[in-house]
């Protein structure tokens, strides 16, 4: 699965906004209190144009060395673009994880990937990154809350809907889609959460518009019998100056 470079530009804001800082300062300090000679080794994993990395490395220890992995060509050419120096490669993160994240990688981080993949994949990570013993970062991973201000009709159906959607194969098997967050805990002992919701105000048009397109386009994929009303709520829900929140979690996993 892919996303557009002028949706990940778009959400970029939002995502920096909402990031649990505590959970960044805490990983900042424990790799502080073991680095050595060499750069940290980081592998982000969907990294798309290099988000993750630009807001990350900021507040980590310096001497970093980053590995952007991504199945999408385009945008690790705009991430290699933006970014002059940084290692990418293009790779199906179906695959062999243990081929992406080597031993002796320091940080694996992911930016709103895990409630895209599978209960299987995720079980994969967890064992790996427990093997090598190797701090992970999985930050904005929806939960499946969606809270308008006012909540209008429809506007729960619309919800209900999409999180089915989200449920649907990503290109890793039946996606967790809301249940990611309560997986990766219950996969990974130990793992610490925080919420990292979206806040949308009510004069910020253009990411209220381009969420209620992305919602009303996989309710429709789900009800298609719907489809009337689905087409209803979107031109209400894009035109009307509400607030939301969008749920996401942070969660972080230090080895021992």
């Amino acid at each position: 699965m892919s996303f557009s470079a002028d949706w990940l530009a778009l959400r970029a804001p939002y995502d920096t906004a909402a990031r649990a800082s505590a959970l960044e300062r805490r990983l900042a300090d424990w790799l502080s209190a073991r680095s050595g000679p060499e750069p940290l080794s980081v592998v982000d994993l969907g990294a798309g144009s290099g988000n993750n990395m630009a807001h990350l490395a900021q507040h980590l220890p310096a001497g970093q060395s980053w590995t952007l992995v991504d199945a999408d060509g385009a945008l690790l050419e705009e991430a290699a673009r933006r970014h002059p120096g940084v290692s990418v490669r293009q790779a199906d993160l179906a695959g062999d994880l243990a081929a992406l994240i080597p031993e002796g990688t320091g940080l694996v981080t992911a930016s709103a990937l895990i409630d895209l993949v599978s209960e299987a994949w995720l079980a994969r990570l967890a064992a790996w990154v427990q093997e090598i013993r190797c701090a992970l970062l999985v930050v904005l991973t929806y939960d499946g809350r969606i809270l308008w201000e006012p909540e209008l009709a429809g506007d729960g159906e619309i919800r209900d809907l999409m999180n089915r959607h989200q449920r649907g194969d990503k290109g890793f098997g039946p996606a967790l889609g809301p249940e990611a967050p309560v997986t990766l805990s219950r996969l990974l002992p130990g793992v610490e959460t925080a919420m990292s919701d979206w806040q949308i105000a009510a004069g910020e048009p253009a990411m209220r518009a381009a969420l209620v397109a992305g919602w009303a386009g996989a309710a429709a994929e789900i009800a298609p019998d719907r489809a009337a009303a689905i087409e209803a709520w979107r031109d209400r829900a894009s035109s009307e100056p509400r607030a939301l929140a969008v749920g996401h979690a942070d969660q972080l996993w230090l080895p021992d």
